[in-house]
């Protein structure tokens, strides 16, 4: 795993994310991070929908662009004094952050993208959203969401959270297995269902399951609770758990609606650093 992707607004959620995909890439052995801040010179006024009445206010790109690498390259040497051994380059671009991402993996050979997320109210939640949680939307690439209160500590304990459904219909497992190849944990799989017992087409599943990460000598661990990101939290905290993976399967709008995703249920609930791999 050699370039990590870390995006920014400057914000403190941001710095610490970046902190973190430092301390990330000494684990994977990552030689670059790739430092991103994308800004927008086209914004509608008060972030609604462009109408004839509610004009787009013009700002100029050239001076957005300069604020922007300055600020970058502040940055930079704010985290290099901890970064020994790990290359950190700036970009700036004047694009949608979500559309950006997609040009960048592939043309700066992305391996993982790593983004902060600010705590916030329901309403909020509701009301405004988060860059990140868009960004985990629309990914087809692994995704280090950071909490603004996690902690940063060495990762020694891994938790994978399985939906076998999510994992029978994508094909997560090959990113899946290069992420544990890298990381060198200890590995609890976590599979927490509301419903009373496995039918035969899931417990075929979960044989294959083991028969994929025995080699990494996991806890396997099968909870009945319908609370199924407080039993993911809980389980987290009692095993003092450095990471959270999950598998997040893209879903239609209509989708989205009416069912929830526990991957953003964890996203926004959880103060642990949660991998995403696309389903």
């Amino acid at each position: 795993m050699q370039t990590i992707l870390v995006l920014t607004d400057f914000s403190d959620v941001a710095l610490r994310a970046a902190h973190y995909a430092i301390h990330l890439a000494d684990q994977l052995h990552s030689k670059r991070i790739l430092l991103f801040n994308a800004f927008q010179s086209l914004e509608p006024v008060a972030n609604v929908p462009v109408t004839p009445e509610i004009p787009v206010i013009q700002a100029n790109p050239d001076d957005l662009y300069k604020e922007s690498i300055m600020r970058l390259d502040n940055l930079r040497s704010m985290l290099e004094p901890s970064a020994a051994g790990i290359t950190i380059d700036t970009l700036s671009d004047d694009d949608i952050l979500e559309e950006a991402i997609k040009k960048l993996i592939s043309k700066e050979h992305v391996d993982l993208v790593v983004a902060g997320l600010s705590d916030k109210s329901n309403m909020e939640k509701f009301l405004v959203g988060s860059h990140s949680i868009r960004v985990m939307e629309s990914c087809d690439y692994p995704l280090v969401i950071v909490p603004e209160d996690a902690r940063i500590t060495p990762l020694e304990k891994v938790l994978l959270t399985v939906d076998f459904d999510t994992l029978r219909r994508g094909k997560a497992l090959p990113g899946l297995v290069e992420m544990l190849n890298n990381l060198h944990a200890e590995l609890f799989v976590v599979n927490v269902t509301s419903n009373e017992g496995y039918s035969p087409e899931t417990r075929e599943d979960i044989k294959h399951l083991h028969q994929l990460l025995d080699k990494y000598h996991p806890s396997f661990n099968y909870i009945e609770d319908k609370h199924v990101v407080n039993s993911i939290n809980e389980f987290a905290a009692q095993h003092d758990i450095s990471l959270i993976i999950a598998i997040h399967e893209k879903k239609s709008l209509l989708a989205t609606i009416f069912q929830k995703s526990v991957s953003k249920q964890l996203a926004w609930n959880s103060n642990v650093p949660l991998l995403i791999i696309p389903a």
